[in-house]
């Protein structure tokens, strides 16, 4: 329904707003039925076109929201360039731009007025917003921002395709001071987008067989921590190298280490190694066993990343893990032949 002021119209059936004294205004032949901005792609040669911000006509008032994704290197200027006219004062726009996945490299027209000229090369995408001022100058804000990226679904769960190799039943008998061992342990290579895990098992009588394996990820960034866990059931030592009287250079069991189960420790810098082992002390002659059932409701082992896109688990389940050691020429019950 059209409305009239003193006989004229105003406000047209097709929602335009006309004249009402027959001078030019700001609001003459404006057509209202659309209230988002009109989006202009800027075209390859950079230049930003604005329009006269009191211009009587919509087809001189140009673009307020442009668009570019760059190709190249580009210096973005103002169509028209030179001196605006008095109209274009107050004009407002935003560009948003995106740098390409290579990065190029922004410059701007001396019309285009930073407080500080952003450091381009941080983020792939910028919203810039001007205001163009008396002086024909535009002040320009610039923030950047980055798309959400798609979290990695293959941060993958390490000793996968690999459980064969988890064999950390492990015996030994004979002399001296006979030992069995089992081991795991975790170190992040960021220049690789992975986490090392080493595990093995050994004895006093073969020595000791590693396994290496990696847990991948993809698309995380901004990596803020990588923490590594371990979540026996139980874990048990018996016989005569249980606590302080461990003969190696650690276990038998990780607590003793100061490894506790349950509790994440920092493998970004540094390797968290977790350790078992059963030694027969000569002096004692008594049989030595230490195990851990890994029967837990958590995953027996797990990786966290926290980092831009989330927080991020790689977990193992393994079987149980016993080491059994004799003191003498034969393997004991048990041990030996295992």
């Amino acid at each position: 329904m059209a409305i009239k002021l003193a006989g004229t119209t105003v406000i047209d059936n097709s929602v335009v707003i006309g004249t009402l004294d027959g001078n030019e205004s700001f609001f003459d032949n404006v057509n209202f039925t659309n209230f988002h901005p009109d989006v202009q792609t800027i075209p390859a040669n950079g230049q930003v076109a604005i329009g006269d911000s009191d211009s009587g006509s919509a087809s001189n008032q140009g673009y307020s929201v442009f668009t570019f994704a760059m190709t190249q290197n580009l210096q973005f200027t103002f169509n028209p360039s030179g001196s605006f006219s008095s109209g274009h004062f107050g004009s407002h726009f935003t560009i948003y731009l995106d740098r390409g996945a290579s990065g190029y490299t922004p410059t701007f027209a001396a019309q285009f007025a930073f407080t500080t000229t952003p450091s381009w090369s941080g983020d792939r995408y910028w919203t810039i917003s001007g205001v163009i001022w008396p002086d024909g100058v535009a002040r320009c804000t610039a923030v950047p921002f980055d798309a959400v990226s798609t979290p990695s679904s293959s941060f993958s769960n390490f000793l996968e395709g690999l459980g064969q190799q988890w064999d950390n039943t492990n015996s030994s008998y004979g002399s001296g001071t006979p030992w069995a061992a089992a081991s795991i342990s975790f170190n992040h290579d960021a220049a690789n987008n992975r986490v090392t895990v080493v595990h093995g098992t050994g004895n006093s009588r073969v020595g000791t067989t590693q396994y290496t394996t990696y847990a991948n990820y993809t698309g995380l960034t901004g990596i803020t921590s990588v923490e590594v866990q371990y979540n026996p059931g139980t874990q048990t030592c018996s016989g005569s190298n249980c606590g302080s009287n461990s003969g190696q250079s650690y276990g038998p069991l990780p607590t003793d280490d100061g490894k506790a189960a349950g509790t994440y420790y920092s493998c970004a810098s540094s390797t968290v190694f977790f350790g078992w082992t059963a030694e027969a002390d000569s002096n004692s002659g008594s049989d030595s066993i230490t195990t851990a059932s890994f029967n837990s409701s958590d995953p027996d082992l797990r990786i966290k990343i926290v980092c831009n896109e989330g927080t991020f688990y790689s977990t193992a389940d393994v079987g149980s893990l016993q080491l059994f050691v004799n003191f003498g020429p034969n393997a004991g019950f048990g041990g030996g032949g295992l």
